[in-house]
């Protein structure tokens, strides 16, 4: 990019965030976390909030924990930081001159704000002009006055100056443009709550820092354990008390996903599970739809990743998606909230490819999930690919070059609804190839959904006709517990259990 380029807000965004990662890698603020969370804060918080929000206190509340009503006077910590981060900045830039990215961020004094500023060689423009006629400077204004313009429409403001010589640098300065209220999403929306930077999860979906909330407190359980997610990190923090989101999203249709994890309980006495400890509602655009909601009991457990699924949400008259959690009993908790569009009256599809860590798309171009919402078992990718090894015909055979395997289960959160169930399997360790044993009858398992048997004594290599060969079992009119969710258990008989994918689809009247 050079100085008097203007280019997009999304584009302008990503080379601050690109830049952000480069400093919080940098020697000077890898060794100070505190430094890094607050910078990593003001930076999206520039790009994204409202203007004005920045103040010393929201900082103090979001990203050191301080209780709302903390005395500036006796807690000095936002201050003392913010002049930290400003003397780590200018320390990176020096020692990264000529090698640093198009952008730099700066923190000016006296203000929580960050100014990210175009930084290109002057060598990459035009010959330096010596001698600055009253002609030229005429010029130069119109120029400036045209770029900010067009900066204004597309949400920065740009100002620009020219070196005075080849070895100077060229900066142009970028900061938020008057915009009265967040811009509504085009697309899926994802917020983590109580993150301060982007984050991708094991799907490659990325979340957004925490935005569009007023009220409650956020919590940090780093070292907790999170059960039935590879993402655990979605769920160690959490918003805790009375709020709401106020969340401005497109005109259209929308499947909202509200995800919860029980990690804020004192110890709990022997023989407690903790239920009934926590309770509360949730409003959307102002109509119950939980009400005496118990993660605990919602999830099965403590330090367990839960997700609820509502169908046919839509943004208010407003433009607005309005949620509130106001408390019943102890304090309202929430870990991430996902709008993602659909066509009216539809929900997605969920696709889990057992035991691989990452996405992956089949032949129709249709997204198969890293493996979720499991518990127990143990995670395969086979190296060969057994469907691959035995000639099977059926295309997107890399689906059955993973697995869960063991004693295990899946709880799939849906909205409500009719579903159809199709369960994928491979034989891929009881064959001939694996020291001559298996064969039939080396594996046999159950599986249940909801409490019913779909298979008993269900063998892979005699239904399929042997080792290497891919099967499909679908079943129709599958509905959810009370819980919105489809819970699948898989119980050994001889050998093992396993499957390679899932797919829950809803089923059309």
């Amino acid at each position: 990019m050079t100085g008097g380029e203007a280019k997009s807000g999304n584009s302008d965004e990503q080379a601050v965030r690109a830049e952000l990662d480069r400093v919080l890698q940098s020697a000077e603020f890898r060794s100070s976390k505190r430094c890094s969370d607050f910078l990593a804060y003001v930076v999206e918080h520039t790009i994204t909030g409202p203007i004005g929000a920045l103040k010393e206190r929201l900082i103090g509340v979001e990203v050191f924990q301080l209780p709302p009503d903390f005395d500036p006077g006796q807690h000095a910590i936002v201050r003392v930081t913010a002049t930290e981060v400003r003397k780590r900045l200018a320390q990176h830039y020096l020692a990264s001159n000529g090698s640093r990215g198009p952008v730099r961020i700066d923190l000016p004094p006296g203000s929580y704000k960050a100014e990210f500023r175009r930084d290109t060689p002057a060598a990459e423009m035009a010959p330096p002009v010596r001698r600055e006629t009253r002609t030229a400077r005429i010029v130069g204004i119109a120029a400036a006055v045209v770029l900010l313009l067009a900066g204004g429409l597309a949400g920065w403001r740009w100002r620009t100056s020219i070196a005075a010589s080849p070895d100077a640098r060229s900066t142009a300065l970028l900061t938020l443009g008057p915009i009265p209220k967040a811009a509504p999403q085009a697309e899926d929306l994802r917020i983590l709550v109580g993150a301060v930077r982007p984050y991708t999860d094991r799907s490659g979906h990325t979340w957004s820092p925490d935005r569009f909330f007023t009220g409650g407190l956020v919590r940090t359980h780093a070292s907790a354990k999170i059960f039935r997610t590879l993402d655990p990190d979605i769920y160690r923090r959490q918003r805790e008390g009375d709020f709401r989101y106020d969340i401005p999203l497109q005109p259209g249709s929308y499947e909202l996903h509200l995800h919860f994890a029980e990690t804020g309980l004192p110890d709990l006495s022997v023989g407690s599970s903790g239920e009934g400890e926590r309770l509360f509602r949730v409003d959307v655009n102002g109509q119950r739809i939980l009400d005496q909601f118990d993660v605990v009991a919602d999830a099965d457990g403590v330090n367990v990743a839960d997700e609820r699924v509502i169908r046919n949400v839509a943004p208010a008259a407003d433009g607005l998606l309005h949620l509130s959690f106001p408390p019943m009993r102890g304090t309202a908790v929430l870990s991430g909230i996902e709008a993602l569009a659909v066509s009216p009256g539809t929900v997605r599809p969920v696709r889990i490819r057992a035991g691989f860590p990452s996405s992956w798309r089949d032949g129709a171009g249709q997204q198969w999930d890293a493996d979720a919402y499991f518990m127990g078992g143990n995670a395969l990718v086979r190296s060969p690919n057994p469907a691959r090894e035995s000639g099977s015909n059926p295309t997107d055979l890399e689906l059955y070059a993973s697995e869960r395997w063991g004693h295990f289960s899946y709880t799939v959160p849906v909205a409500e609804g009719r579903y159809r169930l199709t369960l994928r399997f491979c034989e891929g360790h009881y064959g001939s190839r694996n020291s001559g044993i298996g064969g039939v009858g080396s594996r046999v398992f159950d599986v249940y959904c909801n409490g019913v048997a779909l298979l008993r004594n269900f063998d892979i290599f005699k239904q399929a006709g042997g080792e290497g060969k891919p099967i499909e079992r679908t079943f129709s009119g599958i509905q959810p517990t009370a819980q919105g969710k489809i819970v699948l258990s898989f119980v050994p008989i001889v050998g093992m259990a396993c499957v390679n994918g899932i797919e829950v689809a809803e089923e059309r009247k």
